[in-house]
Order: C-alpha cells, then structure tokens, then sequence
C-alpha cells in the first residue's frame, strides 16, 4: 500500500483527498497543515510520495521541500506541489528545490490518484 503525506493548511483539501487516495483508491495517507510538522513528519516516516502545498501558515513549502530532500529519511521521495500558483512561478520554485513537479490545486481527485499510483509504481 503506497504512502502519502499531504502537507496542507486547508483542511477540507485534505479530508477529501485523504477520503479519496484510502478509502477508494487503497494508499496509506497521513496529513498535516504546517511547513514544520511536515518536515517532523517526512523526516520520521518513509513515504512513496509527498504532496506539499506551497503557501503554509509558518514556512513556505520551498523550505519545506529542501529541508526534506536534505534531511529525510528517503531524500529522493518525490515531492509534488499542489498549488493554485501559476505555472510559470511553479517551474522556477521546482527548479530551485529539486521538486519533481506540480499538480494544480484545482485537481481531479481520480486523475490525481491515477497519477499517484503510476508514479509509486502501483
């Protein structure tokens, strides 16, 4: 069962993908809505995938991201942003933090979980 953690300061986000990515779609999902418990999190736990928000109440997610892929358990977890940030700003903050993509916050929770299960290999 692949791992998911979402870091994301919109609870609503995250029930609803949390409810979607278990109980259809059959991953193991833990959230969290700060920057600094999402490192605490990534960094005690090994996980198939991160979806990491950009805009957090403490820290931005760029920081977050970074601290993870210099830190964490699995440095070379890929790190998705959900984000509702253009494209073009997007590109530039994966660049900067080694993040393997984005996927538009307006997101299609089937697409998503497709999407998720191909990359875990699943």
């Amino acid at each position: 069962m692949p791992k998911v953690l979402i870091v994301n300061d919109v609870a609503i986000v995250n029930r609803i993908l949390k409810k979607k990515l278990e109980l259809e779609e059959g991953f193991f999902v833990d959230t969290v809505m700060t920057g600094k418990e999402g490192i605490t999190k990534g960094q005690e736990n090994i996980y198939d995938i991160i979806l990491l928000d950009y805009h957090l109440p403490d820290i931005n997610g760029d920081e977050v991201c970074l601290a993870l892929k210099s830190n964490g358990k699995k440095p070379d977890v890929p790190i998705y942003f959900i984000s509702a940030m253009d494209k073009g700003t997007m590109a530039e903050v994966i660049k900067k933090t080694g993040a393997q993509g984005h996927v538009d916050m307006a997101v299609d929770t089937t697409e998503l979980a497709m999407t998720l299960k191909t990359l875990a290999g699943v």
